[in-house]
């Protein structure tokens, strides 16, 4: 390896720098000093307390930013657990509406009335018109039973024989339970 080669000229002068001096100005005083210092604080005051308010401004603009986050998530959170809700009541109502519909058959209705309450099926089926000008016109077959003897005594069976049969449907629908409005 070599070594780099350096150019040793005798005759290159060496540079001087010129003599440098302080001079102080006459204008200058002591009072101008304290102004310009006083001006100078002022204006780095002014500085630092628009610096500190524009800190402290965006601060609460991220703090509150930060804050409405944490508020969506939380609406977000409940509303997940709403739906959930919503969803397994939903599966519950289907589920009572299928036990009514079993509940509700006819043959389970027979078998109650005939197993607890020892009814059987009708004979005969007599209808009775509960209007109002039913009673003030009376149909004929209602007036001739008034008449016959013989028919009086089984009209009036028939009637008791419907309202123990109207009392019994309504034990039978209060045991049932009422049947879905749909």
């Amino acid at each position: 390896m070599g070594l780099p080669a350096l150019r040793h000229d005798a005759h290159v002068a060496e540079i001087r720098r010129p003599h440098l001096r302080v001079v102080k100005s006459a204008s200058k005083s002591p009072s101008t000093s304290k102004r310009r210092s006083t001006y100078t604080n002022a204006s780095v005051f002014q500085a630092f307390v628009f610096f500190a308010v524009v800190v402290v401004l965006v601060s609460v603009l991220g703090l509150g930013r930060v804050w409405l986050s944490v508020q969506a998530a939380q609406a977000s959170i409940d509303s997940s657990k709403l739906r959930r809700d919503i969803k397994l009541e939903q599966y519950q109502g289907d589920m009572l509406e299928v036990q009514q519909s079993a509940l509700a058959t006819p043959s389970r209705i027979q078998a109650i009335a005939g197993g607890t309450m020892g009814m059987a099926p009708a004979v005969s089926v007599s209808y009775l018109d509960l209007r109002d000008d039913a009673a003030h016109n009376p149909s004929p077959a209602l007036a001739s039973a008034k008449h016959a003897p013989g028919e009086g005594l089984s009209g009036t069976f028939a009637k008791a024989m419907e309202v123990a049969a109207g009392e019994a449907r309504v034990l039978l629908v209060g045991d049932v339970g009422l049947s879905s409005s749909r």
